[in-house]
């Protein structure tokens, strides 16, 4: 069909397509423009004996055709292009016979780097479609047939037939063909280049990954000039980080066959997740079986209504029109309606295909509401893909040795078995722990003797002053006292030893039946005990569950009694610090204590009766306890709204009676439960990746989540603590319900505002093993490890993003005092997406007790502060250890701390339907210059969707360059 073309009626050039097509399946395809796009309605299909059926616009059989020339324009009056036609039968024939063990390692190596120790695949399914994830409406990563022509020519470098619709097809013919690999760790989708006659095309080692230099034809298949200029004009265009990192940063360079880049610079497109992190699969009608349909995107899931049409389908072919005539490509699009405005779309009708089978998978994350989408070649493997998902991701909260945690390991473990038969333990050297409790509170020196106080008479002599503070070292040592607090407690000296605290240094004999009656008043018996305490004075965090009062007003004298000893022997501490004349910011002698003007202003009005007593006295008190300020020994601070607090009294809980407890306070500070936090995530999740959220209204529709208000409820109650301990040195109990999840998060915040060594890398992970491991928190409990959607009840259980809630808070002081910190958001960034991934076990059992005895998690499990150390760039380059320590207690302005309070769109915002996070300039040709973390072996780089941390070192030689060039010029 040359010249004569615009001449042809509708009829042959229809004839003409699918000729060409068919002849592209079996290996024939000429070489020129590649095979043409399908015509519209059902497509031919092989009948016996290989030879093709009747055509729907034919009424004779077609015979293969010999290699055409390059076809000839359509007429003006042509009808629109249409999606192209899965390959043929016998394409992909070819394509799985040509598939043998060797080559899908080699695909699977070159997609996904070298796997995981423990990382076997489970299963294989190649020519799957209708590939995407949530992100798609905006980083077009996807298969081709959700791609709009405009696009997938873009991307694919697909050749054009004359009128500028891509097809798919290189110009030798190539395809780009979608399996899904599930592994023991991860469910993984990727994209690979195929030749007309069904070989693999794998990309060569060591493409490089600058734009601006090309390694040529690879594979038989040539560089398209217009194809590069489209993807230089993409890749300098002000899109997200995301988008330059799907089409840029891993490309095999612009003549390379890695037309579609990749994840981690392996020429493929990579979407995975790993399996742990599944919190639902759900089967779906294939959009492929809408017989005669024009593709349009997959109905989104959980809705009946889908994606807005202009996101998903008219919007990529007038991106993609627009992206070929701004470099000189002619582009048709088959589509003419209008651009999605900002907002909702209403949709045409889409009919289904009747008698469709559910072909579709829907794999729903438990983790920022992201899902992957796909569908299977066949109703087998769909359902062979369902009954997969369905064993491997959820093995149940019974089975957690199934989690791939325990597999990276087992061969290592077994090993080590065998050496040891009969032990109980194996023989692996086990992870280091972070936390050791004498160790570390040996750091803080609670448990030192505090030495220097002067003796009246004694002529200059000072006395030794015994730590108000003894450890417990043998009462919880089985675990008997409490199931899920750490082996060694600390406690009040005078309560938790006989003879009021005789003995050495060291402790004493320790009177367990006391404080076996202690925390049998307290629920899951989580008695006070101390989680940091100053060297200095008696100012110290506590924390424990709520008391069971009930409505009844039950009282436990030894419960009383211990706490007014916290309080007492904190006020010794306090005392003694000032005849020291050591007592700190908060001691009594004089000037050493801010004026009150100043504890004002940085309190903002923000509960200052409670903070600053006294201040309706002349020139306000000089302290709680060490200036003659009223007589408040112990500061209680209850995290529930008090109506919370009041409403478990009907279920035998409550709160304390300051009427009973003798010196001391207590406020409430109105944080939500568990079920209010994950309503919150939830909405904040379904905002950020809803492809129809208002941005006019962006900011009022991320307040309406309340997450940031939770967000500052928790930094508030924190600084509030942290200023109690530091400026009025008081003891601070603090608890909620059960004391392992608000009661977690507040005294781990508090300590870093008030101790530098937490805001080290070092000590970051200590603080976390202590306050989340040690002392417990139910990650197995609020992350559902090993279990899907529902298995916890109707209302979803216990499940809550307590830790997430957490490390967003951390994110808060690191973004906005960066210098203080010695890790940054990216290493916050890289630790989060841990949480969900069950590839470590430290994130993995409720209490030390399950992880050291139950569970074995250090000998049998890798762990996860050991990786993040492993992975180059993490670190703040302009952090300053000696400075941080110098100045101590980082408590800013409440107000600040407050205000800026903003989105962790890094976080949230990753697997966003629209773009959210900013790009990052073309610099020589590299994508994105500090947004991806090479980590170590066995491990693909890491798109880290930060990119805020400006590098001061560097502004500050600039300026100092400046500063001598303007001197320079002075003297001249």
């Amino acid at each position: 069909g040359g010249g004569g073309a615009g001449s042809m009626s509708y009829q042959e050039r229809q004839r003409l397509l699918v000729q060409r097509h068919r002849a592209g399946n079996n290996g024939n395809g000429g070489g020129g423009g590649g095979t043409a796009a399908a015509p519209r309605g059902p497509q031919p299909s092989a009948g016996r004996g290989g030879m093709p059926s009747l055509t729907p616009n034919s009424d004779r059989v077609l015979s293969r055709p010999a290699p055409a020339a390059a076809p000839a324009p359509p007429a003006a009056d042509a009808p629109p292009r249409q999606k192209p036609a899965p390959p043929g039968p016998g394409f992909m024939d070819r394509l799985n016979s040509n598939l043998d063990a060797e080559t899908k390692t080699s695909l699977i190596h070159s997609a996904l780097g070298k796997l995981l120790p423990g990382e076997r695949i489970i299963m294989f399914l190649n020519g799957v479609r209708d590939v995407k994830d949530s992100s798609f409406p905006h980083t077009f990563v996807g298969s081709d047939d959700v791609l709009s022509d405009g696009m997938r020519a873009a991307l694919n470098g697909g050749g054009s037939d004359g009128d500028g619709a891509g097809d798919g097809e290189g110009e030798s013919g190539a395809r780009t063909v979608w399996c899904c690999v599930m592994t023991y760790y991860r469910v993984a989708l990727f994209g690979y280049r195929a030749s007309a006659d069904g070989e693999v095309l794998l990309p060569r080692p060591g493409l490089s990954d600058d734009l601006s230099g090309g390694g040529g034809p690879v594979d038989g298949v040539g560089s398209d000039g217009g194809n590069d200029a489209v993807r230089r004009w993409l890749s300098s265009q002000n899109a997200s980080v995301q988008f330059q990192y799907a089409h840029c940063l891993a490309d095999g360079g612009p003549g390379s066959s890695n037309r579609r880049g990749g994840s981690g610079g392996s020429g493929h497109q990579v979407l995975q997740m790993p399996l742990a992190s599944v919190s639902g699969v759900e089967k779906t009608l294939a959009s492929s079986q809408r017989a005669g349909q024009h593709y349009d995107a997959s109905l989104l899931p959980g809705t009946s209504s889908g994606l807005p049409s202009g996101l998903n389908y008219t919007a990529m072919s007038q991106l993609g029109s627009h992206v070929s005539k701004a470099i000189g490509v002619t582009t048709s699009s088959s589509s003419s309606s209008p651009a999605l405005s900002n907002g909702a779309a209403s949709h045409p009708s889409r009919p289904t295909a009747p008698g469709g089978s559910p072909l579709g998978i829907i794999l729903h994350g438990k983790d920022g509401g992201r899902w992957v989408k796909f569908s299977a070649a066949s109703d087998t493997d769909a359902r062979r893909a369902h009954e997969a998902f369905g064993t491997y991701a959820f093995p149940g909260r019974r089975n957690l040795g199934y989690l791939f945690a325990f597999e990276s390991r087992r061969a290592e473990v077994m090993g080590g078995q065998d050496k040891t038969e009969g032990a109980a333990q194996p023989d692996v050297k086990p992870t280091r722990r972070r936390f050791v409790p004498l160790d570390e509170y040996g750091r803080q020196g609670v448990l030192e003797p505090r030495g220097g106080t002067p003796v009246e008479g004694g002529g200059g002599a000072t006395a030794s002053y015994p730590s108000p503070w003894a450890a417990v070292v043998h009462a919880n040592a089985s675990y008997g006292l409490c199931s899920t607090y750490p082996s060694v407690l600390v406690g009040p000296r005078s309560a938790v030893l006989k003879n009021n605290g005789a003995g050495d240094g060291a402790g004493g004999e320790e009177d367990a039946p006391f404080l076996r009656r202690v925390a049998a008043f307290r629920s899951e018996n989580r008695f006070a005990t101390l989680t940091w305490g100053s060297r200095e004075h008696g100012g110290s965090v506590w924390r424990s569950a709520q008391p069971k009062v009930g409505l009844q007003g039950n009282r436990s004298s030894e419960d009383e009694r211990y706490l007014y000893a916290i309080g007492e022997e904190a006020k010794r501490a306090n005392l003694a610090a000032d005849a020291r004349d050591e007592g700190g910011v908060g001691g009594g002698g004089p000037g050493r204590r801010p004026p009150p003007e100043f504890l004002r202003m940085i309190c903002g009005r923000i509960n200052e009766s409670d903070l600053i007593p006294g201040l309706d006295g002349p020139g306000g008190s000089g302290g709680v306890n060490g200036g003659g300020g009223p007589a408040c020994m112990l500061k209680i601070m209850d995290m529930r709204p008090k109506s919370a607090a009041m409403g478990n009294k009907t279920q035998g809980y409550g709160y304390e009676n300051t009427n009973n407890y003798r010196g001391s306070t207590i406020n409430f500070y109105g944080i939500g439960n568990i079920h209010a936090v994950r309503d919150a995530y939830q909405r904040v999740s379904g905002l950020c990746t809803s492809p129809g959220s208002s941005d006019l209204q962006w900011t009022q529709l991320v307040e309406g989540t309340g997450w940031p208000g939770m967000i500052r409820l928790i930094l508030s109650a924190a600084w509030q603590a942290a200023f109690h301990v530091h400026y009025n040195r008081l003891p601070v109990l603090v608890h909620c319900s059960h004391g392992w999840d608000r009661t977690s998060q507040v005294p781990a915040l508090a300590q870093l505002l008030l101790d530098p060594h937490y805001r080290t890398i070092e000590g970051f992970s200590t603080l976390v093993e202590k306050d989340f491991l040690s002392f417990g928190h139910p990650f197995h409990t609020r992350c559902g490890h090993g279990e899907g959607r529902n298995e916890q009840g109707g209302d979803e259980g216990q499940l809550a993003p307590i830790f997430l809630q957490f490390v967003d808070c951390v994110f808060q002081l690191v973004n906005q005092f960066p210098d203080y910190f010695e890790f940054g958001p990216r290493y916050l960034l890289l630790l989060s997406e841990h949480i969900y991934s069950c590839r470590f076990g430290t994130l993995l059992c409720d209490c030390e007790r399950e992880r050291e005895v139950v569970a074995a998690i250090r000998q049998r499990t890798y762990c996860v502060w050991e990786y993040l150390e492993s992975v180059p760039g993490l670190a703040n380059p302009t952090y300053d250890g000696k400075a941080s320590g110098e100045a101590g207690a980082l408590l800013m302005p409440l107000p600040m701390l407050l205000r800026n309070v903003t989105l962790w769109t890094d976080r949230y915002c990753m697997y966003g339907a629209k773009a959210t996070v900013p790009c990052v300039p073309p610099t020589s040709g590299r994508y994105p210059p500090r947004n991806t973390v090479t980590c170590p072996v066995m491990e693909q780089p890491v798109a880290l969707h930060t990119m805020r941390q400006a590098d001061d070192r560097l502004r500050r030689a600039l300026d100092d360059v400046d500063m001598w060039k303007t001197a320079a010029l002075r003297k001249k």
